[in-house]
């Protein structure tokens, strides 16, 4: 039995442990793992030269949209995802209308032109949304839904909608009968109290960033969180609060867990990196770190660390916007940035490497977990024969500052001028070999949609 890629002289890493060993791949598939010496002949043997290689990516959150044509962004957020080490992500597609109407277009569009494999959530704005759960289910496998709780009141720039109490309600109870993977997945943000203090903070005349984070405080998190959680327990709901980034959330969580409820937790890298205080960012201007929920303090952050070594965060997304920030006012700015390329560098940085959590964490966090919650698994997110042969070796050892030529991306980020370490040396998407020293070689349309197992 013969191969077509063999890795021979890696520190394979996964949630349980590293072991040096070898893989064999055939068909973008793993056929063996062993010894060197013991794994069947290969058209191609690459040296991982000792270096840790880990599962491929998955990246759970991730937009691609904002008035950019979809077919071009799935081409060029290919790059950014190859330089990343991230194989495969999970978007999320709304519409105005019934998404019946809308999705297949669109996931016809991702398969044409996406290098990445690509899995989907759908944000869901109103009741005949929700009461099409069942059939978006049936016809397209998407068991995970996301709603606005609140954090962009009516007529905000980037056109979301947000749902009553009543309609989450409703929504859960359809999404609890789906069965395996099934989700509900709630933005947690009060509007009426962002809007409360967004009227005060700008009324005072700031527009520093820590005035954007005094618009929308942790408590207006927390409030939504709690009603989240109270709606899912009463419904018997599994709940996925994404992008979490403050420490009452994970206590929140980890009680109502306790009670026998099904809340996982999601955090993002610039949450685990970055603060209000950040000076870089101050000179870059306060629209560049605007995120929605906004950028905390340094006891969140270390909180944040906390619950990814844990496990009281069971995953980490990038929260990816494609958005080219234009320089202007805090208030006129659009929340969100790029992350995808500096997904995996920026946990590495500032958590392996300065002893807050393991490689191991970081298989399970950023691989294992999100296959596991969204329904891949084991195809996604394992090293294991006959599992997907997506890897990334990575390089602990070089130095890149973030900018356009290393992230391969035109749309800004709030590393933009960090100093990095972890990036992939090597991005193998089953099997095919994606980014290698630098160089990236994806291919339009070579990426797969991907479809949870029906229940």
């Amino acid at each position: 039995m013969s191969a077509d890629l063999a890795l021979h002289n890696a520190e394979l890493v996964t949630p349980k442990g590293r072991v040096h060993a070898g893989v064999a791949v055939r068909d973008g598939k793993i056929i063996a793992i062993g010894r060197d010496a013991d794994l069947p002949a290969a058209d191609e043997t690459i040296d991982c030269g000792g270096r840790p290689v880990l599962p491929g990516i998955v990246d759970p959150h991730v937009h691609l949209g904002g008035g950019v044509p979809y077919e071009e962004l799935c081409e060029t957020e290919s790059l950014s995802a190859a330089v990343g080490g991230i194989t495969t992500l999970l978007q999320y597609k709304r519409s105005a209308t019934s998404l019946l109407d809308t999705f297949e277009k669109e996931r016809e569009i991702a398969a044409a032109h996406s290098s990445f494999d690509t899995a989907f959530h759908f944000i869901l704005n109103s009741m005949a949304q929700i009461e099409e759960i069942p059939q978006y289910a049936e016809r397209f496998g998407v068991r995970s839904y996301k709603f606005y709780m609140g954090g962009y009141p009516e007529g905000n720039p980037i056109g979301l909608v947000t749902v009553s109490d009543a309609d989450l309600y409703e929504a859960m109870a359809r999404i609890r009968e789906l069965g395996p993977h099934a989700r509900c997945m709630v933005h947690c943000e009060d509007d009426s109290l962002v809007e409360h203090f967004t009227e005060q903070v700008k009324a005072s005349g700031r527009n520093d960033l820590a005035a954007y984070t005094d618009s929308r405080p942790g408590f207006v998190e927390e409030q939504d969180i709690l009603r989240a959680i109270w709606l899912a327990e009463l419904q018997g709901c599994p709940l996925y609060i994404p992008h979490i980034t403050i420490g009452s959330g994970i206590d929140a969580a980890h009680e109502a867990n306790e009670r026998g409820a099904d809340i996982l937790l999601e955090s993002c890298p610039h949450y685990l990196a970055l603060t209000i205080d950040d000076k870089r960012l101050a000179e870059q201007g306060a629209g560049v770190g605007k995120v929605a929920p906004a950028l905390r303090g340094e006891e969140d952050r270390l909180r944040l660390w906390e619950g990814i070594r844990n496990g009281s965060i069971r995953t980490i997304g990038s929260d990816h916007v494609p958005l080219v920030k234009t320089g202007a006012a805090l208030w006129e700015e659009k929340p969100g940035f790029a992350g995808l390329a500096t997904m995996l560098p920026v946990v590495v940085t500032e958590g392996v490497l300065k002893g807050r959590i393991e490689l191991e964490h970081v298989a399970a966090t950023m691989a294992e977990n999100p296959a596991r919650v969204f329904g891949l698994y084991p195809r996604k997110g394992a090293i294991a024969v006959g599992s997907d042969a997506d890897f990334v070796v990575l390089d602990l050892e070089t130095e890149q500052v973030v900018g356009p030529d290393v992230t391969r991306s035109k749309y800004t980020s709030a590393f933009e001028g960090m100093a990095l370490k972890g990036w992939p040396a090597m991005t193998i998407r089953r099997g095919e070999v994606q980014l290698r020293d630098g160089e990236v070689s994806v291919r339009p349309g070579s990426g797969q949609i991907l479809r949870p197992p029906s229940p």
